[in-house]
This record gives structure tokens, C-alpha cells and sequence, in this order.
């Protein structure tokens, strides 16, 4: 464990520069904590442009709480992905690090905790701006605490999960990284129940949809600090069965990730595109 730490530290120290060396230290907290910022208020005033009032509204706190807790997936998904690109196209030390005794995996591994830590940073920014600012309330005493942190911890083991899958992607499609990361980040918005409930989908993305971790994800987070959920198709399911939903599918969902991860990454190996630019 001792040799698997200090990889995960270094790798984890190196993110931290990569991510803050643009700028000095005051500049990147100031952008670190505008950014969410200006984010929560866009949203509220979507929201108050096309839905009249938003202040006290479970469609609204629904809605906003699922944005919030959705920048870990758009922050470590997406910037996992980024890695790769940086790493091949920008640096080009791509191939070193495969090489080098800290491997990909665990390379990969210790610059998520730094997008872990930025999209932790930013969804707590997120809720104090709807706290404070935009009117979001909900009752401290009927948060279930406990269920609560669990399904948090589900989330984010199933975005590193397919955080993996992505850079994995990366790693054998050069130029297509550069719109998959993205694209899989707001295809997911719009399909687990982000943005407006799954019961709207067609029938066959509802499927899709609650195979997906990221659907029961959503609706535990929801139903643990609000007190409700935002779908009624979901309503129907109790609360130890949602927490068992969301372990099934995270489970899965993370084996699958991992062995694909593998396999990809054999597969660009066999293809020579570990150190294969784009121009980009």
C-alpha cells in the first residue's frame, strides 16, 4: 500500500500544478470560486425566465440540486479525458508516463482526486450561492445523513468509474477525444434526470436511463436532503430499494468500466497511439 500511496501523491501533486500553473495562487481561488458562482446564477435566472418564480419551488430545488452535484461529472468525466489530450497533444509526455513506474492507471488515478477536490469546491459553492442568494431551502433536520453521504460516495466511485472509460476512449481515438468528453457529459444531463425528470423520455431512453447509475444517483441526492425526488416513476421505489439500485448499478458499472479501461488501453498499445498527435 505504501508504494500505491506515494504514486497516488505524486501523481495527485503534479495535477494540482498542472491545473493552477497558468496563474498565481490569488487569480486561480478567485476563478475556482467564481466559476460555480456564476454558474448557479445563470441557472436561477434560466429558470426565473421561462418558469415566472423559482423561489420555493420543488421543481426548481430539484432541478438545481441535480446541477449542482452534476459538476463532479462534468469536471472529473470530462477532465480525466482532457488528460490524455493534454498529455499527448499539448506536452507530448504521454508515452513517459506510460513508462515510468507510476503507470497510467495510477497517474490517472491521483489527478482525479484533484478534479475530485475542484468539483467538490465547486458544488458546495454551488448550494451556498442557491442557500444564500438564489432562495433554495430545505429542512437541516430531515436530511438522512447517513443514506445521503453513501449514495455521494456511489456518485463519485461511478464518475471516476467512467472517468476511466473516457481517458481509456482517449487513448485509442486521438481526434474523437476531443468532442467525446464533453458530449458524454451533457448527454448524461439530459438523460438521467438532470435537467427535467426521466418520466419524459421515450420509452426506450427511460431504459437506458435506469440502467444507469447516475439516474438513481440523482434521485437518492434529491430524496435524502430534500425529502423528495423529482420523478414519479421513481417515487414509486423506497428508499432502501433506491440505495440498492444505485449499489447494483455502480457496481456493475464500475467492473465494466475498469475492464474496458484495460482493454482500451491494450488496444492503443497494439495500435501505437500513445504518442500519436493530432496537431490539435
Amino acid at each position: 500500500m505504501r508504494p500505491l500511496v506515494s504514486r497516488l501523491r505524486a501523481s495527485a501533486w503534479l495535477g494540482l500544478q498542472i491545473e493552477s500553473n497558468w496563474t498565481d495562487p490569488f487569480l486561480f481561488t478567485a476563478y475556482a470560486i467564481t466559476h460555480p458562482l456564476a454558474t448557479a446564477l445563470i441557472l436561477a435566472g434560466m429558470y426565473w425566465a421561462v418558469g415566472g418564480t423559482a423561489q420555493g419551488a420543488d421543481t426548481f430545488r430539484g432541478l438545481y440540486l441535480g446541477s449542482a452535484f452534476h459538476n463532479y461529472v462534468v469536471m472529473v468525466l470530462a477532465g480525466m479525458g482532457w488528460m490524455i489530450v493534454e498529455e499527448r497533444e499539448e506536452f507530448e509526455t504521454l508515452k513517459y508516463v506510460y513508462t515510468s513506474p507510476i503507470g497510467m492507471f495510477n497517474y490517472l488515478a491521483g489527478r482525479s482526486l484533484v478534479k475530485l477536490a475542484l468539483a467538490t469546491l465547486s458544488t458546495v459553492l454551488t448550494l451556498a450561492v442557491g442557500w444564500f442568494l438564489v432562495g433554495l431551502r430545505w429542512d437541516w433536520g430531515a436530511v438522512h445523513w447517513l443514506p445521503l453521504v453513501a449514495a455521494l460516495g456511489l456518485g463519485v466511485v461511478a464518475t471516476v468509474s467512467l472517468g476511466f472509460f473516457v481517458a481509456g476512449f482517449a487513448l485509442v481515438m486521438p481526434r474523437a477525444a476531443f468532442t467525446l468528453n464533453d458530449g458524454i457529459a451533457v448527454a448524461l444531463y439530459l438523460l438521467c434526470g438532470v435537467i427535467f425528470p426521466v418520466d419524459l423520455l421515450p420509452r426506450v431512453l427511460q431504459w437506458v436511463a435506469l440502467a444507469l447509475p447516475f439516474t438513481w444517483w440523482y434521485e437518492a441526492l434529491r430524496r435524502f436532503l430534500l425529502g423528495h425526488g423529482s420523478s414519479t416513476l421513481l417515487n414509486a421505489w423506497s428508499e432502501g430499494a433506491l440505495m440498492g439500485w444505485l449499489f447494483a448499478t455502480t457496481l456493475v458499472f464500475s467492473v465494466a468500466a475498469h475492464l474496458a479501461y484495460l482493454a482500451l488501453e491494450r488496444r492503443a498499445r497494439q495500435l501505437g497511439r500513445l504518442d500519436q498527435t493530432t496537431l490539435f
